[in-house]
């Protein structure tokens, strides 16, 4: 019997000793697909809570972004280098970018990797000028970025050398070549592929066994897809611009609603942009707003005050593109003109729209109203009618008493109401070829 209790104990023993499920043993994967915006850092805080209650051994950042925010990197910086669970930044897919910011969130993480004919680098800020982009040379402000993303390499022993000149040469490198000069740790064409080269390797006395870990994808929350939708700059910018115009457009003809869809539009569009809108866009936007107002309410038509408040706000729209000297952005040329274009367009389309319609809105509001006017309106007599007798006519399938203005009119004659009178109406006969 005690034979038979101690064999029963040394299984309990062992199935207690024994890994649940296998999680202990699993990787997280989170896939960062686009710029860095503050839905990206609701991202990583998302995928480090479910790291650890999986009890995840590592969380490889899956990255293809053309850059972001600088804030949001910084905040994602100080997640991946306090982390007990390592970050294992990985740019992919094959032919995949982590440029400007992606580099320095793969320069943050505990272990990086490349696929093959991925590409990092182009960290130096550029400026928009009136001829087009140019590299910014600022010392104070390029010292700043240098200096952080050679500390950052200088953390996991990476050729910090060759990791600033990502930010005074503007410096991309391939994989291999990133390889090579001792910038990455590993080039790897897929995700099994990343956790056998890593398995039992030192990285800066990080040792992981990942070859047969279990790999978890991370599925975002409904949180993180809305923060993602509004903190896009192309899309916050149209919200602003739509929200704007339609206040305009809800205070010019109040009733239907737009002056409400107006102010959603614009607390949505400042959540998020992160309320981080620079003091002279903020600015023009009110003195845009409020000189159409008074184009509106106080000009007959629309003319020079109108159009200087569409200028007003078009003109905050650009300002609001990231760019040098705003400096809280770090993203790649490409990029840049792409959210210069998104930033442009729509507000000058929203505002072209906007503008037709008041104009419309005006000229009703000049015409003179014709409710109740029957001057000039064809009737048909139902009787016959002088001017000293009445009878009644047929107007818009109403029946009206009616006398004419002279002479005899038989009925069924169709009649031109010149007047009326109170309920009374004084018609003639209707001429021959006159409609």
């Amino acid at each position: 019997m005690k034979k038979h209790l101690y064999i029963l104990l040394f299984f309990i023993i062992l199935f207690f000793l024994q890994p649940v499920s296998g999680e202990s043993n699993s990787v997280l994967v989170v896939t960062i697909d686009g710029p860095i915006t503050q839905a990206t850092v609701e991202l990583i805080r998302e995928s480090l809570d479910h790291a650890k209650s999986l009890d995840a051994q590592a969380i490889v950042l899956q990255m293809n972004t053309p850059g972001g925010g600088l804030d949001e990197t910084e905040k994602i910086i100080e997640i991946t280098t306090s982390s007990e669970i390592p970050f294992i930044g990985y740019v992919y897919p094959k032919g995949g970018k982590a440029w400007s910011a992606g580099t320095y969130i793969l320069m943050s993480c505990q272990i990086a990797a490349m696929s093959n004919y991925s590409v990092i680098g182009s960290c130096q800020p550029v400026e928009i000028t009136p001829y087009g982009y140019k590299l910014v040379n600022d010392s104070k402000h390029i010292n700043a970025l240098k200096e952080r993303i050679k500390s950052l390499a200088e953390m996991y022993h990476r050729n910090s050398s060759v990791a600033e000149r990502f930010v005074t040469e503007n410096l991309n490198l391939e994989a291999k070549k990133a390889l090579e000069l001792g910038i990455i740790d590993v080039v790897a064409d897929s995700i099994n592929d990343l956790l056998k080269n890593i398995d039992g390797r030192n990285f800066s006395g990080i040792v992981l066994h990942t070859k047969n870990s279990t790999i978890v994808y991370h599925r975002s929350s409904i949180k993180y897809h809305i923060i993602s939708i509004l903190s896009d700059p192309t899309i916050s910018s149209i919200l602003l611009m739509l929200g704007i115009f339609s206040l305009i457009f809800g205070i010019s003809s109040p009733g239907y609603g737009a002056e409400v869809f107006g102010v959603i539009a614009i607390i949505l569009a400042l959540f998020g942009m992160g309320f981080s809108i620079p003091y002279l866009s903020l600015i023009l936007i009110i003195i845009g707003f409020i000189m159409l107002i008074i184009e509106i309410h106080v000009t007959p038509g629309f003319g020079v005050i109108g159009i200087g408040g569409i200028i007003c706000i078009v003109l905050a729209s650009i300002l609001l593109v990231p760019s040098y000297p705003t400096r809280n952005w770090l993203v790649s040329i490409d990029y840049q003109t792409l959210l210069l274009v998104f930033g442009i367009v729509p507000s000058i389309l929203v505002a072209s729209f906007f503008l037709f319609a008041l104009y419309k809105i005006v000229r009703v509001s000049m015409r003179k109203p014709k409710v109740g006017v029957m001057e000039g309106e064809l009737a048909e007599t139902l009787e016959e009618i002088t001017p000293n007798k009445t009878g009644f006519v047929k107007y818009k399938g109403e029946y009206w008493l009616a006398r004419s203005k002279e002479g005899k009119i038989p009925a069924r004659e169709k009649v031109i109401i010149e007047k009326r009178d109170g309920n009374l109406l004084i018609v003639s006969i209707k001429k021959e070829g006159k409609d």
